[in-house]
């Protein structure tokens, strides 16, 4: 009796990406964000409210400095982000959320949280915590909250 080939786990991880990040997308747009797609609410998350620098923003999102830049050019063209030397080191820059890029990481946020709520309902609260942390093993080694 032949088994029917199991979707290969990469398959299962692309498609749910996609799923939560049109969840996401759909969001920004009813909060009248329509220049905005899901990749920009990562760098609205890991952004600190005193400002932050690319090399951290980047790690926090588990991307590349040069993703993320290319991140913070866009949000930055769009007036959602400023750009300037930090004060502390003129050879490092710092990241600051203008006032639209202000409501725009509330919205984010605010979009994320509700995102784990209803994973939350699928899953169980249980279930949730299990798959972030398996998640944070494949994706590097460590676990997540």
């Amino acid at each position: 009796m032949a088994t029917e080939p199991r979707t290969p786990l990469g398959v299962l991880l692309s498609a749910a990406e996609r799923a939560l990040a049109a969840e996401l997308e759909e969001g920004l747009r009813s909060a009248g964000y329509h220049d905005l797609r899901a990749a920009h609410a990562q760098v609205f998350a890991a952004i600190d409210a005193q400002g932050s620098r690319l090399t951290d923003l980047a790690g926090r999102a588990g991307m590349t400095k040069q993703a993320m830049g290319e991140l913070v050019r866009y949000l930055e063209q769009h007036d959602y982000l400023n750009v300037e030397p930090d004060s502390r080191d003129r050879r490092a820059k710092l990241i600051r959320p203008t006032a639209r890029g202000w409501s725009a990481h509330q919205a984010s946020i605010a979009l994320l949280v509700d995102s784990d709520r209803r994973l939350s309902e699928r899953l169980g609260d249980q279930g949730l915590r299990d798959l972030r942390s398996q998640l944070a093993r494949i994706g590097h080694g460590d676990s997540a909250s």
